[in-house]
């Protein structure tokens, strides 16, 4: 009967560990032995040496050394005893059972040892333990008494041997017994394993016979209940997945058909940009058949939507580009990536696996917007011609009205006197109403040109430093009315940076002036340093600071923020719009942090070199 390959290492693992139990027990009990007896031969030599001593003092006196030599002959008889010899105090030797002549190494041993126990190996003859005992105190002379060790030795092999062959008796009978109990789990455990390949081929139905009522055969009896519940639930997941197939089928037949049917162009791509999808809409929009797409890569679609599926890749957030599409329309390519959340955790997918971009054809939108922006211009240019001539009158009717008529009329009666100052404060009025409007015409026709693309720009070599203190000098009479402090920290040494000295002086007056609008008390800071190869300008205030609702609304046109309904100074809404651009003209950024009621930190970057410098440098290399 075949053995299983648990049992086998069992059988081997139990060989072994015998082998261990043997190999202790011989050396724990040899060594055990070994030093008994040479305890006992120390003991016993060291009797014999005392005895002879004890009995020889006058027969040595008298020089008797044949009674000396009698008395040490009687003791050879006694086991373990292999010679001994007496030295008189000189050290010459009286008598001794050397036969036929006294070892060289003896003669050696006297010069040095004169008591106690020491090992002494004589060529020929072995080892021997020499017990020394001295006679009067070594006053008379010395008895050697030579323990044999090697006594010792086949008496300790001796044993040893026998332990071995009991301990192997035992084992060879513990193996053949393991061998027969083995033998008769192995069978039921060869039939459980086969048993269990069945089961993992799904072969359910299979039957075992296992009749044994030990925990062989309770596994085997739930092995046989667990299949046949399996099979049950097997039977019946079936039935369901076959249903679960039909709905899905039909889930993505119905969102196959609502894509495919979508106004809107869809595009996902994988990681290396390759097209994996696309639908009618978004053919359509670049005149390509859906098999001229499928597995090439989106560079066939142009650079913008190359470089948008770049950026995706490597980030979260939700991005956006106007791109070109047939017919000399123009569509807006939202892309977002696909990261591995939206699949299960046992998935294989991992990082982000590829983007979806949707396509939406604004063509109407931008000829709206076009139309829109003409519309604004026009009738920008138009109100300031009649706005700059209103404003003139005003201004010369003011003139007269102090030079010639107040002087002229009777101020001390009270009545005229608060009509003479109503009139003086709708003059005010009109005025400041006048120069806001003024400021507003402006504002349009700067954004109208900055969306247009037909704003002039004037860039040069300029000091990020000069920019800000001649922001500050524009609006240092408004610090001083509303009190509140200015402070600046520039990085020293900044290098010069190439743009729109002009414009950037109206962005920093755009944010030192918000500053100024919702800032009671406190300070307004400015900082400058150097980043990245870039120039990071922030504007930092104390004032009441901007909802977290209202972060996103901030650049947009003529949206402000704060209680409409308060006295609070009034703008045109297009301030940060402008900023907004002028720093993307630029190839910067604009962001803004804050939290309400501590304040609120504008920051905007401007790089060294502005897009149009590298872009020449670029043709210049090439």
């Amino acid at each position: 009967m075949r053995m299983s390959k648990l049992f086998q290492r069992t059988l081997l693992g139990i060989i072994f560990l015998f082998a261990i139990i043997f190999f202790t027990i011989s050396i724990f009990s040899g060594w055990h032995l070994y030093r008994n007896l040479t305890e006992e031969y120390k003991s016993k030599g060291t009797a014999i040496a005392s005895s002879i001593a004890s009995s020889s003092v006058e027969t040595i006196l008298n020089l008797d050394s044949a009674t000396v030599q009698a008395i040490i002959d009687q003791y050879l008889e006694i086991e373990g005893v292999s010679y001994v010899f007496v030295v008189d105090s000189s050290g010459e030797i009286i008598s001794h059972t050397f036969i036929p002549a006294i070892p060289s190494e003896i003669q050696e041993l006297l010069k040095s040892h004169k008591s106690g126990i020491k090992d002494v190996k004589i060529e020929g003859m072995g080892e021997f333990l020499n017990i020394v005992s001295p006679i009067t105190e070594g006053a008379i002379g010395f008895v050697h008494v030579g323990m044999n060790k090697n006594i010792i030795n086949e008496k300790m092999w001796t044993v040893i041997g026998r332990q071995l062959g009991l301990l192997l008796f035992i084992f060879l009978f513990s193996l053949v017994l393991a061998y027969f109990m083995v033998n008769r789990i192995s069978k039921p455990l060869n039939e459980l394993t086969g048993y269990a390949k069945k089961l993992l081929n799904h072969d359910f139905s299979a039957k075992i016979d296992i009749k044994s009522e030990d925990e062989i055969g309770l596994l085997a009896n739930t092995m046989q209940s667990m299949a046949d519940n399996i099979n049950e639930i097997f039977d019946r997941y079936e039935y369901a997945l076959k249903d679960a197939v039909v709905e899905l089928q039909d889930t993505l037949a119905y969102l196959t058909t609502i894509i495919d049917n979508m106004a809107d162009g869809l595009i996902v791509v994988d990681k290396d940009g390759v097209i994996n999808h696309i639908n009618p809409a978004a053919s359509d929009m670049f005149g390509l058949a859906e098999h001229e797409m499928i597995g090439k890569n989106i560079e066939i679609l142009g650079k913008k939507l190359v470089d948008l599926v770049n950026k995706s890749l490597k980030t979260e957030d939700i991005l956006a580009t106007e791109i070109a599409i047939t017919k000399n329309r123009f569509g807006k390519a939202v892309a977002k990536s696909i990261k591995k959340e939206y699949f299960s955790e046992d998935s294989e997918a991992k990082g982000i696996l590829g983007s979806v971009i949707l396509i939406r054809d604004i063509t109407q939108e931008k000829q709206i917007d076009k139309v829109k922006t003409e519309f604004i211009t026009i009738v920008s240019h138009e109100l300031r011609t009649p706005l700059t001539s209103i404003l003139g009158f005003v201004e010369m009717i003011e003139r007269k009205f102090r030079d010639t008529l107040i002087p002229k009329i009777d101020s001390g009666e009270p009545k005229i006197s608060k009509v003479l100052n109503k009139i003086n404060r709708d003059f005010d009025i009109i005025r400041s109403e006048g120069d806001r409007i003024t400021s507003l015409i402006n504002d349009i026709l700067d954004i109208s040109k900055l969306e247009s693309g037909t704003l002039r720009w004037n860039f040069e070599e300029i000091s990020i430093e000069e920019v800000i203190f001649d922001a500050y000098r524009a609006l240092s009479a408004l610090f001083e009315q509303r009190e509140i402090q200015f402070k600046h920290e520039i990085q020293p040494y900044l290098p010069k940076i190439h743009a729109d000295k002009e414009r950037l002086i109206q962005v920093m007056i755009n944010l030192l002036s918000n500053a100024l609008k919702f800032t009671e008390k406190g300070y307004i800071a400015c900082k400058a340093e150097l980043r990245n190869k870039e120039i990071l300008v922030s504007v930092e205030d104390t004032g009441i600071g901007i909802p977290e609702s209202d972060i996103d609304k901030i650049f947009e046109k003529f949206k402000q923020v704060g209680d409409i309904m308060r006295d609070k100074p009034k703008g045109t809404g297009l301030g940060l719009p402008i900023s907004k651009h002028i720093i993307e003209a630029h190839g910067g950024k604009i962001w803004v942090s804050s939290q309400v009621g501590k304040g609120s930190i504008f920051n905007f970057t401007v790089p060294l070199k502005n897009r149009e410098v590298l872009r020449n440098e670029n043709t210049d290399s090439r």
